[in-house]
């Protein structure tokens, strides 16, 4: 008899310690499916600005050489955003997009081939720079990222989160470059 209530006892605990894990398991992770859900929107506007790095590219494809500098950063800025490259790594990148493509466009416009061809002048002066301008300030993450960083405590910070991370929820990770830090 004392055998049976031990062993039930043990059964119980059994079950209880596994509820618990699972309930810790699934917390978390469906808070990482938000986590991911908002990285999915990150991707997506950095999807619009490969495409205006592509468009700037075409322009000056027309009034540069293929080999300007220029031309050659903004592609390799434009591979690392479209590749599988780390979230850090896709930062610098987006960073160094910025700048390469404000100075690209401020080449081009002064450019007299540029200036004589109206249609490039307008992607230049207008088009081009509003662009990306406006998709600078959608691919600003830091909602992303505070969103990352608390779940991120939350899953260092409690026992459920350590837990959780025993059955394979991962942390998230950061938008920023390695200077930017978190």
């Amino acid at each position: 008899m004392r055998g049976r209530v031990f062993l039930a006892f043990l059964l119980m605990l059994l079950l209880m310690a596994a509820a618990f894990g699972i309930g810790a398991y699934r917390a978390h992770f469906n808070e990482k499916i938000r986590i991911d859900q908002a990285l999915e929107s990150l991707r997506e506007v950095l999807t619009a600005r490969i495409e205006m790095g592509n468009n700037l590219l075409t322009v000056a494809g027309r009034h540069l050489d293929a080999s300007d500098p220029m031309i050659i950063s903004i592609r390799a800025q434009i591979g690392i955003l479209s590749g599988q490259a780390s979230l850090s790594e896709k930062a610098a990148a987006n960073q160094q997009l910025t700048i390469d493509s404000k100075a690209l466009l401020d080449i081009l416009e002064h450019k007299a081939s540029v200036i004589q061809d109206g249609r490039d002048l307008n992607y230049v002066t207008g088009l081009l720079p509003r662009g990306f301008e406006q998709s600078a300030q959608w691919a600003d993450a830091s909602a992303y990222n505070t969103a990352a960083k608390a779940f991120n405590d939350r899953l260092n910070s409690s026992f459920s989160g350590r837990i959780a991370q025993f059955w394979g929820v991962e942390k998230a990770e950061f938008f920023s470059t390695v200077e930017e830090g978190l």
